[in-house]
């Protein structure tokens, strides 16, 4: 199969690179062996090869900045295709074109600096654009969804064909594509450019990027929100409500400051759980950030998944894991 696949790049001038250790590609740093790892060169070379690979029959994995994907050390992928070299965006009246592999944070700090709104929330947001329109990507009065007109959509069968945002399905954080009710990967897609005032859009980013700071971690040893809405979608049993509540108010009797309270109720949490062991590798700042911090974490991961579930009631994940 690998040989097969090979000749076809030989023929197209198409870059890739055999048995490549996924723990030096991905966001975490964790992952097995590619037997091969394709790098197309834009969206073009993209749509060639993966309509290739689904008429062969080959499976493959499809990565971007690999900051909402986990894959697993033990995993062994075949064949992985890369988007990051397309990453071309441009902004043209009305409308900004972007290939599938263009990042967000980039992306969203250019149009914030030329007045286009609708970013001012997503500078600090990592990913790619198709990723993001997969996820439906969000922070706070920002969406993907919202600022999408169109996607160029290459299905499993082949054909190239465009799709709209009520074609997408779109809830919260979540599509179709998320949901793998539809085979095929996003080439490239168009987003509305409305324009405001550049100052008060550079003022509301900075502002947006301090409180991410505040709320998450920095972007290394994490993906981010690896279970959401733990509050809204879970309902945490009364035991555990009530100690978190009376120990809080006593803290604040005593004078404990907010960011040593937050401290202590999380240890204690964790420890009357029985989860005392997971602990180290939740971020201080939010329970839905779970950390690698060592190669333990990969030991800890799933116990971490059952904590969310047995005590915020909730195991809506938000991260791709490729086991």
């Amino acid at each position: 199969m690998v040989n097969t696949i090979i000749e076809y790049l030989d023929q197209h001038q198409i870059k890739y690179e055999r048995d490549v250790d996924l723990k030096k590609r991905t966001w975490i740093h964790r992952g097995g062996v590619a037997s091969l790892f394709i790098i197309p060169s834009d969206s073009n070379q993209l749509a060639d090869v993966v309509k290739f690979l689904y008429q062969g029959h080959h499976e493959f994995l499809l990565i971007g900045h690999t900051s909402n994907l986990y894959i697993l050390n033990t995993a062994n992928i075949p064949v992985v295709v890369s988007t990051l070299r397309c990453n071309k965006f441009e902004l043209k009246g009305d409308r900004i074109y972007c290939e599938a592999g263009a990042g967000v944070i980039k992306l969203a700090k250019a149009m914030v600096a030329q007045g286009v709104k609708g970013f001012e929330y997503l500078t600090g947001l990592p990913g790619t654009i198709g990723a993001a329109i997969c996820n439906n990507s969000s922070c706070k009065d920002n969406s993907i969804s919202e600022l999408l007109l169109s996607a160029t959509v290459l299905t499993s069968d082949g054909e190239i064909i465009t799709m709209y945002p009520n074609d997408f399905e779109f809830q919260f954080r979540t599509s179709i594509f998320k949901e793998k009710r539809i085979k095929g990967i996003i080439l490239s897609a168009t987003l509305k450019a409305d324009f405001s005032n550049v100052a008060e859009l550079i003022e509301t980013a900075k502002k947006n990027d301090k409180e991410r700071a505040v709320l998450l971690e920095g972007h290394s040893k994490n993906l981010g929100c690896t279970v959401n809405r733990c509050w809204s979608l879970g309902s945490m049993p009364i035991l555990y409500r009530v100690h978190q509540t009376f120990l809080n108010v006593a803290m604040k009797l005593f004078g404990i400051d907010k960011i040593k309270r937050r401290l202590i109720l999380k240890r204690q949490l964790f420890a009357i759980s029985g989860f005392k062991d997971v602990e180290p590798y939740v971020s201080d700042k939010n329970p839905i950030v779970f950390m690698w911090l060592d190669e333990n974490a990969d030991k800890v991961f799933d116990r971490y998944l059952l904590f969310m579930e047995k005590v915020y009631r909730t195991n809506k994940i938000e991260i791709q894991i490729v086991r």
